[in-house]
């Protein structure tokens, strides 16, 4: 009995000390946590303000940005409406131009690098139930001249984070963590306790910290560090964001670096380029652009060179918009495509 009783105490003992571990690396101590802590509810706050929200935009996307054969570069351009009302979605994107359709010559066979077409997707998530589809048209196919369309749709009751287009702290990170800014500032348990997909990995910790404040673009930014490290302890990747004081916290600036590589020269940069004043004291991207490294180029040249860019026009901004009652459930598939999951839809 008293063996037991010694075992439950040094099992109780490991868990304190694991979860004494994970609160050190989520919550910094001392000045630097409570200086944390209240930029969280800073942005928090800001976060409410654009908790609905209505977004028209383009994406011109561009790769590479400068080709020496304009016949050889992937061209498209997408507009894109984005509505979202606290967890519900809708994201509607029809793209057209020049696709790629593959990276690697099969021996002995012609092969089309290129095709020209449309891509169009959906997907609206009303709490509950998640639809969407994707389909696409181009003029021809990887080894033949015939035109080639398909698709699928699918439709589930698990839920599905919205992307983080939908999330404007959250748009120069669009390849971070599906989550609010303010949750990924918070650290590991934070993401974890995130609902729905993508899985957290629990290999993965994030740890943040305060940098200091510069002025960016005559704009007055905290600097912001947030690494992500893998079960050896060591940092991945590093993402640092210049948060602006005047424009409601939200990014004008982020960087990423993928250290493994370098932790001097980013993997890719993004910039705000023009603001919008939606409403007094509450602003939004006008204009803003990613840029990711050519890294082979890079290696080979020690030439640092845009490999793609990705350019956002926004057209329009509401604020708390009127929206028709089936705006996150209706959604019309394509003909002839297969739909998985129908049995679920209510009839």
């Amino acid at each position: 009995m008293q063996t037991g009783k010694s075992i439950l105490i040094s099992g109780l003992l490991v868990l304190l000390l694991m979860s004494a571990t994970r609160l050190q690396a989520d919550q910094p101590q001392g000045k630097e946590s409570a200086e944390l802590q209240t930029l969280i509810r800073d942005v928090e706050q800001q976060e409410a303000l654009y908790r609905n929200l209505k977004l028209q935009m383009q994406l011109l996307y561009q790769q590479p940005l400068k080709p020496a054969d304009p016949e050889k570069q992937v061209k498209l351009k997408s507009e894109l409406t984005l509505i979202v009302q606290g967890e519900k979605y809708r994201q509607e994107k029809q793209t057209k131009g020049r696709f790629q359709q593959g990276y690697f010559v099969p021996p002995n066979k012609p092969y089309h690098h290129f095709s020209n077409g449309t891509r169009e997707s959906c997907q609206v998530y009303d709490g509950e139930t998640l639809q969407k589809f994707s389909h696409y048209d181009r003029d021809r196919g990887l080894t033949n001249d015939e035109r080639q369309t398909g698709g699928y749709g699918d439709i589930t009751h698990e839920q599905v984070r919205m992307e983080n287009l939908l999330r404007p702290h959250m748009l120069l990170s669009n390849h971070g963590p599906r989550v609010p800014l303010s949750t990924w500032l918070k650290g590991t348990s934070a993401v974890a306790a995130s609902p729905g997909l993508p899985n957290y990995d629990n290999r993965t910790a994030y740890t943040t910290e305060i940098l200091g404040e510069e002025t960016v673009q005559g704009l007055k930014c905290i600097k912001v560090q947030i690494d992500r490290r893998r079960n050896s302890g060591k940092s991945e990747l590093r993402d640092v964001l210049w948060l602006s004081r005047e424009r409601n916290l939200l990014p004008v600036q982020a960087e990423t670096y993928q250290l493994s590589r370098s932790t001097e020269i980013p993997q890719s940069e993004a910039w705000v380029d023009e603001w919008l004043e939606v409403r007094p004291g509450v602003w939004f991207p006008r204009t803003f652009h990613t840029d990711r490294l050519d890294w082979i180029m890079y290696v080979l040249k020690k030439k640092q060179q845009v490999g793609w860019q990705k350019a956002y026009v926004v057209e329009s901004v509401e604020l708390d918009p009127s929206l028709p009652a089936d705006t996150f459930t209706k959604l019309e598939f394509p003909e002839g495509i297969v739909i998985d999951g129908k049995h679920l839809l209510k009839k």
